[in-house]
């Protein structure tokens, strides 16, 4: 799954219910396998294209996003923010860079890269034990009024993360993780909403994201998959590529 932004975390109520009477960890998610559209749609998808826009309410600044991805887990993201500027980001699957107004050009390294490349996975949920050691349910809790199984998930390198998928419609509806970035590890909050057909697929097309009492609505307009993809989609800028050889020299 793509994290777009860090987020902090919200507590939930919870609710107890018995370990025996509780579903295990990987039916829940290969249920939502199952309820988004099943392996043999996900399988046929190779690449997606998406686009919308993106609004911090506190801070009243508005934008429009983009991002482009590809099987197994290249993808490159452009932001372009009121009063920030442009900032874009990628990875080819091997490496991972960002290019903003604000902090220009970079490539990322260690648990950052770890995190992005993880994230950069395409059609996750077909995947998730490629990067998951394990999916435990710790109990049922309320998000937004809807009872949701809680997972503790668990990947093969990193802290664990806390996963809500929806009992009556099998949706994923929140995340809780933490997430290395410039500014050190933050925990966040992810909320999906709006689940909409695209090509077969249910796709979330509204998230909510909080992070140090703010919070980011991204809304797409537009998804689509199997798309024509230039080669040079995924290729980092010319900014970015005077970076690439410390970078490995260093890693």
């Amino acid at each position: 799954m793509k994290l777009l932004w860090i987020v902090s975390i919200a507590i939930a109520t919870t609710g107890l219910v018995g370990a025996a009477d509780l579903p295990k960890g990987d039916t829940i998610i290969d249920r939502y396998v199952e309820v988004t559209g099943g392996r043999q749609n996900y399988e046929k998808r190779t690449s997606e294209y998406a686009s919308g826009t993106v609004a911090m309410a506190a801070a009243s600044v508005k934008g429009k996003i983009e991002w482009w991805a590809a099987a197994p887990n290249s993808r490159t993201e452009v932001m372009e923010m009121e009063g920030i500027g442009r900032i874009e980001s990628g990875t080819d699957g091997a490496i991972a860079w960002e290019n903003s107004a604000i902090m220009g050009p970079r490539v990322r390294a260690g648990a950052e890269l770890r995190d992005h490349l993880r994230d950069a996975i395409f059609n996750w949920p077909i995947h998730w034990r490629k990067s998951y050691k394990s999916a435990e349910t710790l109990g049922i809790e309320k998000v937004d009024g809807a009872d949701c199984y809680r997972l503790l998930v668990t990947p093969f390198e990193g802290k664990p993360e806390t996963w809500y998928f929806d009992r009556k419609s099998g949706f994923l509806v929140k995340v809780l993780r933490s997430t290395m970035t410039t500014m050190g590890e933050i925990n966040g909050e992810l909320l999906f909403k709006d689940y909409k057909d695209i090509d077969g697929i249910m796709v979330a097309v509204t998230q909510v994201q909080r992070a140090a009492q703010q919070e980011v609505i991204m809304k797409l307009d537009v998804v689509k998959s199997n798309i024509k993809m230039p080669k040079d989609r995924f290729t980092p800028p010319a900014d970015v590529k005077p970076l690439l050889a410390p970078a490995k020299k260093a890693a």
